[in-house]
């Protein structure tokens, strides 16, 4: 293993002894071979450890007690030797091109912060396509170039299959370690703020969907995803000019009706009450807000 690798892979786990495994063969099998792998223990209980012992010549191991996969993906690229971080989750799987592509466009961009790509799903098509982005979308990014717009609208940014800068990296504060799902999308907003941001039209991970993806819980992932946003209006003005008011109050007021229909489902009244007040606040002129506040008003 070389002291000073181009890449450092960085993979975070919990509890995920089932799918490392295979994980860690994808990225041992890769086509371009300059790269250490980093991986974190984010103070798993099942047997990690066991999955972990074929390949113990081959891994830097680091343990921590459970804080969160951005605590634990931070830790590991501060051991990372690599100019370059390539983080990835314990259940997926890296395509053997992966590196290969990305790291060539990298050595050709160094100025960039990150260059990421497109992905599949490993069991076959999900919303009716093969491909995380929809092919049209993927060449026009790759064509066209990354916008704000374009993370804003959609969470397009996978870090499975991004290349980022180390240097970039530590520079915008790594991951914020409050966020335990929507961590890549705030980091996409910093380092688009900062770097130049590139997208390659190719595929270089497949996502495994499972019962235990972290995505899976909506509360939390839409009330990180609200968080997120207020960040970026607070922390970049610019970005609020860029996107617009209108644009900004409109993903917010959404994700706030959706966390209402969540909490309501749970019998949570009160709560539902008060996340789609917010979502009105943000769209006055939405009938369908209204329309719940109206609903559930009489609701006592």
């Amino acid at each position: 293993m070389a002291l000073s690798p181009a890449i450092s892979v960085v993979i975070a786990t919990y509890n995920r002894a089932r799918y490392l495994p295979e994980t860690i063969d994808s990225v041992l099998g890769q086509d371009f071979k300059d790269f250490e792998l980093i991986i974190v223990d984010d103070g798993s209980v099942d047997d990690t450890r066991r999955a972990l012992q074929p390949f113990n010549t081959r891994i830097r191991y680091f343990y921590q007690e459970n804080r969160g996969p951005s605590a634990a993906r931070n830790l590991g690229v501060r051991h990372a030797r690599g100019a370059w971080i390539s983080i990835q989750d314990s259940d997926d799987l890296c395509a053997p091109n992966h590196l290969k592509t990305l790291y060539g466009y990298a050595q050709d961009h160094p100025e960039c912060g990150m260059v990421f790509a497109n992905g599949a799903y490993l069991r076959g098509p999900e919303h009716n396509r093969n491909t995380i982005l929809p092919p049209a979308k993927s060449r026009r990014l790759a064509r066209q170039g990354v916008r704000l717009e374009d993370l804003f609208d959609k969470s397009i940014v996978r870090l499975q299959a991004a290349l980022i800068s180390k240097r970039c990296y530590d520079e915008v504060g790594g991951h914020d370690e409050r966020l335990r799902i929507s961590m890549d999308l705030d980091l996409a907003f910093r380092l688009f703020e900062g770097y130049p941001v590139a997208y390659i039209d190719e595929v270089v991970f497949y996502y495994r969907k499972h019962e235990g993806n972290s995505s899976g819980n909506q509360e939390l992932r839409l009330s990180e995803n609200i968080r997120v946003v207020e960040k970026l209006m607070t922390e970049n003005p610019q970005a609020g000019a860029i996107l617009g008011e209108r644009r900004v109050a409109a993903r917010l007021a959404y994700r706030y009706y959706r966390l209402a229909k969540t909490y309501w489902k749970q019998g949570r009244c009160a709560q539902a009450k008060g996340a789609i007040n917010e979502a009105a606040s943000l769209c006055p002129f939405s009938m369908k807000y209204r329309l719940y506040q109206l609903r559930w008003g009489l609701v006592s």
